[in-house]
Order: structure tokens, then sequence, then C-alpha cells
């Protein structure tokens, strides 16, 4: 009998996929929840994605429970947020609990079910963008400026105070495609500065709680700007020096003008101080630069310097710049250098260098001590030869080309903190050949008076030598024995 209900059973599961595979129909897909969001912290919506419908009509149920309850709750609200939605008011939804929630589809087939989604309505928040975003151009004291307005979202209850935005404002040049983003605050209105001349910019705004994401960016406003004049481009710094670690001097680079004249204010503040001074002087150094002298010179310490360039349409400020002057320490050239060639015992020359320090080194004292480095070269070669000669200040070069014109600098930097100076003005020499001309000639005239000489008192010797000889043994007497032929004893 068990196995007469078992085979029963199957052929109905056969006839019913049998059939469910000639109609076409199935039980639903599985849908998908796709995101839940909360515009104002006190009322969130969720949405899904439906799956296949099976072919049949098909119902979907949102379904939740609260964290640490076992109740099963229906959404209370499928109209409000549109299509394939759930929406919680003030009544379903609280911040501080956790929701699990599923959607489920059915049909006369079957049913499926989503994957369960965790919501805590603060980690979901995000308003709506701002509205009403209106950009127009003014005029103040000749300088124009662009004025940006919006209101906050339609949902913002801003008169108790319940929902506090804040707001980022970004714009651009209609041809970029980078954009320069400002954080406005709470405010809904903003001044903007630094505009070019005769460009179109586009602008939007956007807007977050206190918690949660940003909005999206509000709609795009696009704002010609008229031609002709502008606010002048950001200068930069390009150098601050200190010669002698007492006094320094910083220069800048300025940008475009804008069309009509600016004027440049470089401003300055000291570490662990929180107010701004002016430059000291602005003609010492030249144009384009501020000079410190000693009594606005600090040893030790960190000033913050930038400037500010300004004309009748508006103002920019260069980067900010950290200078320490222990660092910034650049020493003037060495002055007064001299060459001088000289010969030594062997009669080979020998060029004796001598320098002085730079003028505004205080370097008797202490306070600054140097060290120095030359170069040199054949003025008609490319290549310099480098020599650290340590804190003295002077120096014999030895083994140089005779018949070479050499081309020699010096420059010098203090020994801790600091760089090289430039290299001083170039010092010229001529090593000449005249001491190895010399060398040969009398090399010459000496081989010359040694061949004529030479003959000469070998001949001397040889007679002086026959002389003694003859001094010293006397002739032997022929013989005495008559008959004997003198010629046979010879």
């Amino acid at each position: 009998m068990k196995q007469k209900l078992t085979s029963a059973v199957q052929i109905i599961l056969l006839l019913a996929l049998t059939a469910v595979g000639l109609t076409g129909q199935s039980y639903p897909g599985k849908p998908k929840i796709i995101r839940c969001r909360s515009l104002e912290k006190e009322t969130f919506s969720c949405w899904w994605k439906p799956g296949s419908d099976g072919g049949l009509p098909t119902n979907y149920t949102l379904l939740y429970s609260k964290d640490s309850e076992e109740k099963i709750y229906e959404c209370p609200d499928y109209r409000t947020s549109g299509p394939n939605s759930c929406y919680f008011d003030k009544n379903y939804s609280n911040p501080w609990t956790t929701y699990n929630i599923t959607v489920m589809a059915r049909n006369e087939i079957g049913s499926n079910s989503s994957d369960p989604q965790y919501v805590d309505v603060p980690s979901i928040v995000q308003p709506d963008a701002p509205m009403n975003l209106s950009v127009e151009t003014k005029t103040s004291a000749s300088i124009m400026y662009l004025w940006a307005k919006w209101s906050p979202p339609p949902l913002a209850d801003v008169s108790s105070n319940s929902h506090v935005y804040h707001y980022e404002l970004r714009l651009k040049p209609e041809e970029k495609e980078e954009w320069e983003t400002i954080s406005v605050g709470v405010q809904t209105q903003y001044k903007i500065n630094r505009l070019q001349a005769g460009v179109k910019y586009v602008v939007q705004v956007r807007c977050m709680l206190d918690l949660g994401e940003w909005s999206e960016w509000s709609s795009k406003i696009c704002i010609q700007i008229p031609n002709g004049k502008s606010p002048p481009e950001k200068p930069t710094i390009i150098k601050c020096r200190s010669p002698e670690k007492e006094t320094f001097t910083c220069w800048w680079k300025p940008g475009s003008d804008g069309g009509c004249s600016a004027n440049y204010t470089l401003l300055y503040s000291k570490e662990g101080e929180e107010q701004v001074y002016e430059c000291p002087d602005y003609r010492t150094a030249g144009p384009n630069s501020c000079y410190f002298d000693k009594k606005h010179t600090s040893f030790w310490t960190i000033y913050n310097i930038t400037v500010r360039a300004t004309n009748e349409m508006g103002s920019n400020i260069s980067d900010p710049h950290y200078v320490d002057v222990t660092y910034i320490v650049q020493p003037d050239p060495p002055v007064n250098v001299t060459l001088e060639l000289k010969k030594s015992v062997n009669r080979k020359p020998y060029l004796v260098l001598t320098w002085f320090p730079p003028p505004l080194a205080d370097v008797r004292s202490g306070w600054l001590t140097l060290e120095y480095e030359l170069r040199l070269k054949p003025e008609e070669g490319e290549e310099w030869e480098t020599i650290f000669v340590g804190q003295q200040t002077q120096y014999k070069m030895f083994s140089l080309n005779p018949g070479k014109k050499y081309i020699v600098q010096i420059h010098c930097k203090p020994d801790h903190h600091g760089s090289w100076s430039e290299w001083s003005s170039e010092e010229y020499v001529h090593i000449p050949t005249d001491f190895r001309v010399k060398d040969m000639v009398v090399w010459i005239v000496v081989g010359v008076l040694s061949s004529l000489i030479c003959p000469y008192l070998h001949l001397v010797c040889l007679f002086t030598f026959f002389r003694m000889i003859a001094f010293i043994l006397p002739p032997v007497p022929g013989p005495k024995i008559k008959g004997v032929d003198t010629h046979l004893l010879e």
C-alpha cells in the first residue's frame, strides 16, 4: 500500500511539472531589496526589485521584525514611496531599533523570499538635494563676485531646529572636468570670489545631516562671467633666503593681473602666535620681494608666509610657505679672489689662490662658519674639476699643464645647515711655457760644448800621461858591446 501511495505522489508531481513545462508557468523568482533610506531620521523607505513572475500574477509582501522581538509585521504603506516600495512613517520608525526586513513574492504555484536586509535608521540617513539654487553676479567696491542662494530639502523641518543641514558647494568652468568643492557650513548662501572674466561656470550644491550620507548634487546652474577684467591669478612664492643667518628675504612670482593693476601683500604669522603681520620692507630686496631685517627675524622660529594679490575685481592668495631661518641660509659668494703663479725650487710653477669670506658673513665671532669649494677647468674644456677646501681661505694647486689658460671659481656654504652660495665670478690664469724652453736650451748648450771639449781633453790627458811616464821611467841606454847590431837589438 505504501509503495502504491509513493508511486501516486510521484505521478502527480510529474504531471504538475509536465504541466508547468507545457504552460511556461512557475513559482516567482527571488526578489531583491535594493535600498533602504531615511530622509530626515524620522521616517524611512525600502525598495525592492522583483524577480520573474513565473508567468502568473504575483503579489509582493514586505515583512519585518524588530530587534529583540519575535513578532512579524507587514509593511504599513505600499503607496507613498511608489511601486515596489514600503514607507515607514513616524509611527512605525524607531531610530534606536534594528529592523530585519524581507520581501515575499507569491503566485498560484508557489512563493519565493528575498535575502534578509538589516536596517538601522541612523546609518541610512540621506536627505534630498537642496532646492531653488540661484546664482547671480554682483559687484562691491568694483570687485565682481557670484552670489549663490538655495533652500533646504522639502521635508526639512528647519523651524524647529530638529534638522540642521550642512552644505557643500562646487563649481568649475564649463569646459573643464575638475570641480572645486567649497565647504559652506550651515548657511544657505555663499559669496564666490576668484572668477575669471569671460568664463562660463557651472554651480551645484548638496547637503547632509549630522549623520548619514551626503545628498545627491542639486541641478546644475550655469552663469557667464562678463568678459574684460577679472581677479588676479594666484601668485607663487619661489624662494626665501638668508645670506648670514641674521636677516632673510622672500621672493614671489605674480600671476596674471586680470587685466587691471594688481597690488601684492605679503602676510606672515609665527609659530605659536595667532597674530598676522605684514611685510616690513618691500623695497630693499627689489621688486616682488619682502626683506626681514634683524628686528623682524627670529632664529629657531617657523614662519607661515603667504602673498595676496588684489585688484579691483577681487583677490587671490598663494599657497602657504613655511620658513625656518636655520635651513634657508645661503651666503653670498666669496670676494677678492686672487690667483698668483709661483715657481718652486725645481722651477715647476704652481698656483696660489686666496680669497675672503662674503662681506655680510660674521665669521670672526663664530656666528657663521663657512666651508669652501673651488673648481677649475681649461678654458676650452667642458668638465670642471671640483676640490673641497674646508675652512681655509688659501689653496695651492700643482700639476698644471704649461701653455693652458685656466678658469677658476669658488663658492661657500655654512658648515651645518644651509646651501652652497653661487659661484664667484670667473678668474683666469695662463700657465707659461718658457720654463721648459730655458731648460732645453741649457741642455743643448751643455751637449754642444761637451762634444767639442771632450776630444781636446782626451788629447791633453794622453800627452800628460806620456810625460809622467817619461818622468818616472828614464830612457834605456844603448848597448856598449862592439859588433852588436843596434837595429836587431831594437
